[in-house]
């Protein structure tokens, strides 16, 4: 006998084929089996790793992703921008921040932060995360169906007015759905508009006397750096916008000074600052486009129990 224990030497034609098709039958459901496993314990993975409980700080884990276009293939140049948005990105590694992602020039084409929103992030940012994205660089308007303004992010390989390869609001605002995250801050150094808000933002209270409090409750949040029609103020040093950012994120915008900024705090200061830094001609705005809670940017010394001032 051979080593096919199937068959032997005295078997004719038709026989060995025969012997053949039972053991391909007999092999495929075992192939299949092991594939569906394999494709299981793949689409599964993630649920293993899922963040289960409740982290010892207020996060598992902080994400910055920091968006700078400064060449544009079809669109006007923005001196400066990539540098005030590596200054943005130091800014929140010295806050701690576990990830902080840089995309800059040909690294934000639009298909690169089409994968950003649509994939990397969502599959890799967890439900007990932080997660902030800044970007500097051109914003376009276009009308709806409806003839209400919608806002769009122009990559380095689009052009301003056109939709085509841009990445919308209507988008943006999709993705912060989809997010998982439990707070979502968008700081966006350009004039994009369209946002839908639940109640307004107003100054969190901090206080930690309920057992769900702002800092556990979900939040996605907004800032731009200007509205309709103005021009996003720059300098010798770089935008105003990104400059009261930068003042903010160090401890400026602790309106009430005591250890806890907030991202309602910063959106507030923003707004005041640039709006008398520019003499009234740019108006940032602060919205809160889903849930009722406050992302924590800086946590302050006080325990989480303590009532604010």
């Amino acid at each position: 006998m051979t080593g096919d224990r199937l068959t032997s030497p005295t078997m004719n034609t038709p026989q060995r084929l025969m012997m053949k098709s039972v053991r391909m039958a007999l092999v495929k459901p075992v192939v299949l089996v092991a594939s569906l496993i394999a494709m299981l314990s793949l689409h599964f993975l993630p649920v293993a790793e899922a963040q289960l409980g409740r982290p010892e700080g207020l996060y598992y884990k902080s994400w910055a992703i920091v968006i700078g276009i400064e060449q544009y293939v079809l669109a006007p140049s923005i001196p400066g921008a990539i540098k005030d948005a590596k200054k943005v990105a130091e800014a929140f590694r010295r806050l701690g921040f576990d990830e902080v992602v840089e995309l800059y020039d040909k690294d934000a084409s639009s298909r690169r932060l089409q994968q950003l929103l649509n994939d990397m992030l969502p599959r890799k940012v967890g439900r007990m995360d932080r997660l902030v994205l800044v970007y500097v660089g051109h914003a376009g308007v276009m009308q709806d169906s409806d003839g209400q303004d919608r806002g769009y992010l122009v990559p380095v390989d689009a052009p301003v007015t056109s939709t085509a390869k841009s990445i919308t609001v209507e988008q943006l605002k999709e993705f912060a759905r989809r997010s998982a995250s439990k707070h979502t801050l968008l700081i966006l150094d350009a004039p994009v508009l369209g946002w839908e808000t639940t109640e307004p933002p107003g100054l969190s209270l901090e206080g930690r006397m309920a057992p769900e409090s702002d800092t556990d409750r979900r939040a996605v949040q907004v800032v731009t750096a200007a509205s309709r029609g103005e021009a996003v103020g720059r300098s010798d040093q770089g935008s105003r916008f990104i400059e009261a950012l930068l003042g903010g994120l160090s401890g400026a915008a602790d309106l009430d000074g005591n250890g806890w900024l907030m991202a309602s705090e910063l959106g507030s200061y923003l707004v005041r600052h640039v709006e008398a830094a520019s003499g009234g001609q740019q108006h940032p705005s602060s919205l809160r486009i889903d849930g009722d809670g406050d992302m924590v940017l800086v946590e302050g010394k006080a325990s989480r129990g303590a009532v604010a001032k």
